[in-house]
């Protein structure tokens, strides 16, 4: 059999098409799967009895921590209200995922199977009832999130903001050195410290909202991509579309759309754009300074990819910290 790290990219979704097959047997499950893609899992969408469902297979090394953090969340969203997420199917021994190997594939992995979310993603042209559609939407994941816990022993552990941002930017100091950058660091270290809450606050949140994770049909959203949730704030969980609707044309009606819309669910406390900006300021940091480290890991890495990353990190922390007109 021929080497997994020669082959083409069709002969690799063959064999990871096996694999899928193969994984399926623990759910009593033979379906025609279409392949979809690969980011943090390769998916492939299949039709069941029940509907249409994305078979997600994981890599070797990934978190089954984390894996079954999503997964728990989505099957408690799932059983305790009517928001439209991917909730998981179970195997016939009941389990959230399973786990499978076969020659030809490197290394065993993880293949869970959840509901695929129809409707349409939209990035390009939103009124403002569409964004208050999906402020309420979150409004109501995160009002379920209040009464929801983890088992401690996957619990994740959540400094507060500021310590995280220090961490960052501690990791990043080596690299984010022309004059200036330490300036800037300080400042956007600053802003977070100044402007986010206690992390008593914290509890379960999507960790990765922004519109490509958000779903339209008949004016209701639906939500997907829960890969990375985890203990947070609502500020937090909102600052990234709080962003991306600022660069809208009608920045500022989208945006109210969006408060509206959640406040139409349960309150939000007093929400500055100063807030907004020091969790935007801390996402890029965190982003930044995990991309450089596995950039670190991989010895193919080249300098003009970490100055891709820093480059970034540069303009966003800029246009962040300091605004134009502020």
């Amino acid at each position: 059999m021929r080497r997994f790290e020669i082959l083409s990219e069709e002969e690799r979704v063959d064999r990871y098409k096996a694999l899928a097959k193969k994984a399926l047997l623990a759910y009593g499950l033979a379906p025609d799967l279409t392949y979809i893609g690969q980011g943090s899992h390769i998916v492939f969408r299949a039709a069941l009895g029940g509907g249409i469902f994305a078979v997600r297979i994981g890599d070797p090394g990934r978190d089954l921590g984390m894996l079954r953090r999503e997964l728990l969340w989505l099957a408690a969203l799932g059983r305790d209200t009517s928001l439209s997420v991917p909730e998981p199917l179970l195997t016939l021994r009941g389990d959230l995922f399973s786990s499978v190997s076969m020659e030809g594939v490197p290394g065993t992995r993880s293949c869970s199977v959840i509901r695929w979310i129809e409707g349409e993603r939209r990035e390009a042209e939103l009124t403002p009832d569409e964004v208050s559609a999906m402020g309420s939407v979150v409004a109501a994941l995160h009002r379920h999130a209040e009464g929801f816990r983890w088992p401690e022993e996957i619990a994740p552990s959540q400094g507060d903001a500021a310590g995280r941002a220090f961490a960052a930017c501690d990791s990043l100091r080596s690299v984010f050195t022309l004059p200036g950058d330490p300036l800037l660091l300080t400042d956007a270290a600053a802003l977070i410290a100044d402007h986010t809450p206690e992390s008593t606050d914290a509890r379960p949140i999507h960790g990765d909202l922004r519109l490509r994770k958000l779903r339209l049909k008949e004016r209701v959203a639906g939500i997907v991509g829960f890969g990375r949730c985890r203990a947070g704030t609502d500020l937090e969980d909102l600052s990234p579309l709080w962003a991306e609707l600022g660069e809208r044309r009608t920045a500022t009606e989208l945006q109210e759309a969006l408060l509206d819309g959640y406040r139409s669910v349960r309150p939000l406390p007093f929400a500055p754009e100063a807030a907004f900006r020091a969790y935007g300021a801390l996402r890029a940091l965190e982003d930044a300074a995990t991309s450089l480290d596995a950039l670190r890991q991989d010895r193919r890495s080249k300098a003009e990819a970490s100055e891709r990353i820093t480059g970034g990190l540069r303009r966003s922390l800029s246009n962040i910290v300091h605004p134009t007109g502020t």
